[in-house]
């Protein structure tokens, strides 16, 4: 690769202007596998040359991870997320969502906007739920809109804040529901003057309930994301489908000759309903579930593991096609921190390494194992 770049490298020979290429373009797999090489390619030039990023000659391409076809239609997707995107936009047409108990409807645009906040919604929730270990639990925190540290500290000494006590209630009464195996009274932290609750689920573990979870990340981001589609978020929900007229031949339409000919062409058509039994769902997550398989019902989808499954013309029209590919520019907006998060990830330091893992697992999402 150095050949290849023509710069040579370390201290005395490294020269970027003799660089042969005006983009050095890393091509890696669309997966985690993908993203472990190219986070070392990464490295590789960040540590020996730190010029060429800071001149703009380094990029990512970024192959799609999908292909689905239907047909002779094809198209290429970039990720999970973009391939749930494509199926519920499809699914969506012709679809009636009501919910609640007055069965409000949600339809068209509307309802495109609130599958796509949703999506992002559950990918939250998955996240907050890795500390909580019970969805039903976290969806129902979501609800409690803890969001203030005022949510979590009493006005008054002793007293267990508003919010709180009726979320300790809210528990108390879906505990067995919930598979909880203990619940505990509302704790004061006095040092930091704020209240907690505790719950110890069916494998013993205690899951506490306090503002370290609410102020996090996640937990925020969660709630960002609720409070754009709570008033939706009401079940049951059923979902129906807009009747659509057909237009059906008339019998006439199967003459034979010159005669059938003419007939046919002035056959009256009568139109008929086309509808489909209607679907109820009692949780967010199985409407979206359920939302993201009619999209992708009769439509073939293929993975790619790797590049070197697609075909040449494959492999030029979304990756490499100059009129159509879509590449990412390596940028140095912050040296310090990039420094920082190498030396972290690629160094010799095992223990800061180990302690980067521990903080960030429950981030995760998909992993190769």
């Amino acid at each position: 690769m150095i050949t290849a770049l023509g710069t040579g490298i370390g201290k005395d020979d490294f020269d970027p202007a003799k660089l042969r290429y005006g983009k050095i373009i890393l091509m890696t797999d669309a997966d985690v596998d993908g993203s472990h090489i190219r986070t070392l390619l990464l490295t590789f030039f960040f540590r020996h040359m730190t010029e060429l990023i800071k001149r703009g000659n380094v990029f990512i391409a970024q192959p799609p991870l999908f292909k689905i076809k239907k047909g002779r239609s094809e198209q290429y997707v970039k990720d999970e997320r973009a391939l749930n995107t494509v199926a519920v936009n499809r699914a969506s047409e012709g679809m009636i969502v009501r919910h609640g108990e007055e069965a409000s409807r949600i339809d068209g645009a509307d309802l495109t906007r609130f599958m796509s906040h949703l999506n992002e919604y559950l990918g939250f929730v998955e996240k907050v739920d890795k500390r909580i270990r019970n969805e039903k639990l976290t969806e129902l925190l979501a609800r409690a809109e803890l969001t203030h540290r005022a949510d979590f500290a009493s006005k008054a000494e002793s007293d267990v804040p508003e919010k709180l006590a009726q979320l300790h209630e809210q528990l108390a009464a879906v505990a067995d529901d919930f598979g909880f195996k203990a619940l505990h009274e509302p704790v004061e932290d006095e040092e930091h003057h704020t209240w907690s609750v505790s719950i110890v689920d069916a494998q013993g573990a205690e899951r506490r309930i306090d503002w370290v979870l609410a102020s996090s990340p996640e937990f925020r981001q969660m709630m960002a994301k609720y409070g754009q589609i709570k008033q939706y978020l009401e079940p049951p929900f059923l979902i129906e489908y807009a009747s659509k007229a057909a237009a059906e031949p008339d019998e006439a339409e199967g003459a034979e000759g010159e005669e059938g000919a003419e007939t046919k062409s002035k056959a009256p058509r009568r139109a008929s309903r086309i509808s489909r039994e209607p679907m109820e769902k009692q949780t967010a997550r199985e409407l979206f579930t359920y939302i993201v398989e009619q999209g992708k019902k009769d439509y073939d989808v293929q993975r790619y593991k790797g590049l070197g499954e697609m075909t040449a013309p494959q492999l030029w029209e979304t990756t490499m096609d100059p009129e159509r590919r879509t590449l990412l520019q390596v940028k140095l907006e912050d040296i310090a921190e990039t420094e920082n998060i190498f030396t972290t990830l690629m160094g010799e330091d095992v223990e800061a390494r180990r302690k980067f893992i521990e903080d960030n697992a429950l981030d995760v999402k998909n992993l190769d194992i």
